[in-house]
C-alpha cells in the first residue's frame, strides 16, 4: 500500500492569552517552518495533520482565539516583500510539492530539526 503524500500547509494563528500563545507557539514550532511569528509552513501528510489539529484544539480557546489552516500546492506559492523577503526566498528551491533533495539546504536542515 503506497504511503499517503504530505501537502504543504500555511498555518496563521492569534491566541490572545499569552500563557495558550507560548504553549501553541511551541507546539507549532516542532511541526513547521516559522515564516513570522504566528505564522508557519507545515508540510504533513493526514495523520500528521490530523495529530497538528488536534494539538492546537488542546491548547486554544475555541470562542477568544483564532487559527487557521490554508492547504498551499507548495513554497513556491508564497509571496514576500520587505524585510523577510530573502528568507522566504530561500525556501522556494524545493518546487511545490517534494521537500529539496540536497541534505544540506535550509529548509531542509529546518525539517531536521523538528523534535519527535
Amino acid at each position: 500500500m503506497a504511503k499517503p503524500r504530505k501537502q504543504w500547509y500555511l498555518l496563521a494563528y492569534d491566541i490572545r492569552n499569552p500563557r495558550r500563545l507560548q504553549r501553541t507557539h511551541a507546539f507549532v514550532k516542532k511541526l513547521g517552518i516559522p515564516l513570522q511569528k504566528s505564522v508557519f509552513l507545515i508540510r504533513a501528510d493526514p495523520d500528521g495533520l490530523e495529530r497538528l489539529k488536534v494539538g492546537i484544539r488542546q491548547r486554544v480557546h475555541g470562542r477568544r482565539d483564532d487559527v487557521r489552516l490554508y492547504p498551499i500546492p507548495g513554497p513556491s506559492a508564497l509571496w514576500a516583500a520587505g524585510l523577510q523577503q530573502a528568507a522566504i526566498g530561500s525556501l522556494y528551491a524545493a518546487g511545490p510539492d517534494r521537500m529539496p533533495e540536497k541534505p544540506g539546504s535550509r529548509i531542509a536542515r529546518l525539517f531536521s530539526r523538528r523534535k519527535k
